[in-house]
């Protein structure tokens, strides 16, 4: 684990705890797999989110995967866009729902809960602009560069391992969606990357090499 994402997750757990123990009006939210909530104020009343357990994608209203958020990651997408709305990948997915106007009230009055907002919000740029990072690289690269950090973020087990699964609710089709490809050009890129032994992969399992 790298140390901007262990910084990050230590941010995360005392932000959420100084919510908890505070006034702010909250909700637990579960959610079954393929359930969606919405992302991005519509309405006068704008929430942040963040994720107990399990892990969701962030698609926008055209259903196009923008993003995947697990454990003690933050849903804060309202400066991003309109039109977002989260699904759950997992069985299960629980949530912390907090109104923003109250958090952010309490951001002001709290130095230590601004810098932990902060890391958290910057966990999620960095996140989009690896991405956009990747895009820049051909298609082959594109798709092995993803994979690899989807796998690296999502397995827990990725340290011990030569190759890294990439956990199975990350779907082929999910993929592709991600990456901006066809199924078919998607399928084309992986058995390449297989010939040079970078991935293994059948209908059920995805692996990638760890130095890939």
């Amino acid at each position: 684990m790298s140390t901007n994402t262990l910084d990050t997750k230590i941010q995360v757990s005392k932000f959420l705890t100084s919510l908890l123990d505070s006034t702010i009006s909250r909700e637990r939210l579960t959610l079954k797999k393929n359930d969606k909530i919405e992302l991005t104020s519509t309405n006068n009343t704008p929430y942040i989110f963040v994720i107990v357990s399990g892990v969701t994608g962030i698609f926008s209203t055209t259903n196009v995967a923008i993003d995947f958020a697990g454990e003690g990651d933050l849903l804060d997408y309202n400066v991003y866009s309109s039109q977002l709305f989260g699904k759950a990948l997992t069985d299960e997915v629980t949530i912390w729902r907090f109104e923003q106007a109250e958090v952010f009230n309490m951001i002001a009055q709290n130095q230590d809960i601004q810098i932990q907002h902060y890391h958290m919000l910057q966990a999620i740029q960095r996140r989009l602009e690896q991405k956009q990072k990747a895009a820049s690289l051909d298609t082959k690269e594109m798709i092995a560069s993803l994979i690899h950090t989807l796998a690296s973020r999502f397995n827990p087990n990725f340290d011990n391992q030569s190759m890294i699964e990439l956990p199975r609710y990350f779907t082929r089709k999910m993929i592709a969606n991600y990456a901006g490809v066809s199924l078919s050009t998607l399928t084309t890129h992986l058995q390449r990357l297989a010939e040079e032994d970078r991935v293994l992969f059948n209908t059920r399992v995805l692996l990638i090499n760890e130095t890939n």
